[in-house]
């Protein structure tokens, strides 16, 4: 009875992602940097909840740190 609320394999589905990523970039499209600042903030969850490979979240930044200094010109 103890274990019945215990289990390993998480939350799981469709809700529980988007509730975990966000919904900010849906219509961001990297043109301002309100924009960037949408696709970064969707990033930055998945990185945190490790949705994205250690590698893919550092590939983000660095892209995002670009993109960032093009639209500041």
């Amino acid at each position: 009875m103890t274990l019945a609320g215990c289990g390993t394999s998480g939350v799981s589905g469709v809700p529980a992602l988007r509730s975990a990523i966000g919904s900010s970039l849906a219509g961001a499209q990297g043109k301002t940097l309100v924009d960037q600042n949408k696709i970064d903030e969707t990033l930055a969850a998945g990185c945190a909840v490790k949705f994205y490979t250690p590698a893919e979240c550092d590939r983000q930044t660095k892209a995002s740190a670009e993109r960032r200094a093009e639209l500041k010109s």
